[in-house]
């Protein structure tokens, strides 16, 4: 199955969350879920449930299912708690490094910036959204990414954006760096990474 190519609010709407990260949501204007309303109110088993988190996660970063699916493995095969350890990987993708330092307002549009080769890790253009950033590595801009419209609009946009404890930027060269690996209380409120966790567990 294709990345999800629809109307992106619908998402938000369906699971009363904004998944797409910008200001206008339609959630704010239309918080019902999409289509024609249900005369009664049907209880959510508690496998529905799950699979509403797994799926919360899985619109927010923007990944296909298999991809997920991976994830989720490769944070089994790792000692520690698989629900932290599956939402760490996420975060550390190139793609969502890019948008919690600032240099995007949506993950969608971060990931954008990466393919189109404009940003760059440890100095090398680095053009694959799902990339791990590691622990002391420097994100910025490649020469072409630093001559773009976009980055002379980005300079004064930024000054007024907060980034994470685990991330250091410099908003006057608009580079960041890695500094920790994210822990349990960067991982956004709204995500249930246990019941993902038990979801897939069955």
């Amino acid at each position: 199955m294709a990345r999800y190519t629809g109307p992106k609010c619908r998402k938000c709407r369906r699971y009363g969350i904004s998944l797409c990260g910008t200001a206008k949501c339609a959630l704010i204007r239309r918080p019902n879920p999409p289509g024609p309303r249900s005369l009664r109110r049907r209880k959510i088993s508690d496998r529905g449930q799950q699979l509403i988190e797994k799926q919360k996660v899985r619109f927010a970063y923007g990944l296909m299912e298999k991809q997920f699916r991976d994830y989720y493995e490769y944070a089994v095969r790792r000692p520690g708690v698989t629900g932290e350890l599956l939402m760490r990987a996420l975060e550390e993708r190139l793609d969502n490094v890019v948008y919690r330092l600032g240099f995007a307002s949506t993950r969608a549009q971060a990931r954008q910036l990466v393919a189109h080769g404009l940003v760059s890790v440890d100095d090398r253009k680095l053009d694959v959204p799902s990339a791990h950033v590691k622990v002391g590595s420097s994100i910025g801009f490649t020469d072409r990414g630093k001559r773009s419209e976009y980055a002379k609009i980005l300079a004064e946009e930024i000054k007024s954006r907060d980034v994470p404890g685990w991330l250091e930027l410099n908003r006057e060269a608009l580079t960041g760096r890695m500094v920790a690996e994210p822990g349990p209380g960067d991982i956004e409120g709204h995500f249930n990474p246990n019941a993902i966790v038990e979801y897939y567990s069955r």
